[in-house]
């Protein structure tokens, strides 16, 4: 019994350990990041581990074990206040789905779309011979205006806003690191002007996880010098509030999936998704509703969100 305590204490203090690495700030060793997104995993094993401490009457180690749970849930939980806001009739219904190099079933999105009315659509990954078989779909017909040409391959690159409202192109400065299309629209929502940024950083991979990290907090200047008008960002940011960069890009926005965040990724392994790192993210704008969907040949939950814009 002495050795399972001392056992279970250890695998605590681990827990802790993990679960307190959202905190540093930093791109080496390059696995950290992915470490950093494990919050839920390190959750589910600090909650056996205190079932299994109470079972042996092991304090401290029960005791190491509640504080990982504690620790691992700050950085889950989207604890940042929902803007005040005082919404007037300008409404948009945004919706932002990882296409997956452009394998995303069309008849599955469109029929998301229609069910969700769907506004302004953010597809990352997205491809051309995709943007052309939706535009072909019921649902496709309704968008009127659309970001620049994307990409014809199979590849992870491309990226497109559409929009079912008038809508025009809105230049974005060249990118100092490497990134995929990001690109950004000023969408006419009745009397009002809501700015939408795609968002697509690079992954934080050994080879490009420092282009991941100045990309995100790249967009994090950009969304702060638009201060002042309502803005969504919407997209695969490769991140979650587990990751520094990511908490700097949304400061001063809200996320639009509330107090707990489903988990966006990735959905075709054998284990459940088990980082959220699909975001709509908003400011000057009221999150009405919002929520996620699978759509089939994608690995990414989409997420959509109903938005109202606030008249102070």
């Amino acid at each position: 019994m002495r050795v399972l305590r001392a056992l279970l204490a250890l695998a605590g203090v681990v827990l802790v350990a993990l679960a307190a690495t959202p905190w540093i700030d930093r791109i080496d060793p390059t696995w950290l990041p992915a470490v950093q997104a494990l919050g839920r995993v390190w959750i589910a094993l600090a909650a056996l581990g205190l079932v299994l401490s109470l079972l042996a009457r092991a304090w401290w180690s029960t005791a190491a074990h509640a504080v990982a749970i504690a620790v691992a849930l700050v950085t889950i939980v989207n604890v940042s206040n929902r803007p005040a806001c005082d919404p007037g009739a300008d409404g948009l219904s945004v919706l932002t789905l990882n296409a997956h190099r452009g394998d995303a079933e069309v008849d599955d999105l469109a029929r998301l779309i229609e069910r969700r009315d769907v506004d302004v659509l953010v597809l990352t990954e997205a491809t051309e011979p995709l943007i052309a078989a939706l535009s072909e779909t019921e649902a496709g017909t309704r968008f009127v205006a659309r970001t620049a040409q994307t990409v014809e391959e199979r590849e992870a690159s491309g990226t497109v806003i559409l929009s079912r409202l008038p809508a025009e192109r809105v230049r974005v400065p060249a990118s100092e690191v490497r990134t995929f299309q990001q690109p950004a629209m000023a969408v006419a929502a009745g009397d009002s002007t809501v700015l939408v940024r795609a968002v697509h950083p690079r992954p934080p991979v050994a080879p490009t996880v420092r282009d991941w990290r100045e990309g995100l907090l790249e967009l994090g200047r950009w969304q702060r010098e638009h201060r002042g008008r309502p803005l969504v960002m919407a997209g695969d940011f490769n991140a979650s509030a587990a990751h520094a960069p990511f908490r700097d890009a949304k400061r001063g926005m809200y996320d639009a999936a509330g107090w707990w965040p489903t988990a966006t990724w990735p959905l075709d392994r054998a284990y459940p998704a088990f980082t959220d790192i699909d975001h709509v993210l908003v400011r000057g704008l009221r999150v009405e509703d919002s929520a996620t969907e699978e759509v089939d040949g994608t690995d990414h939950r989409a997420v959509w969100a109903d938005l109202r814009v606030c008249r102070r």
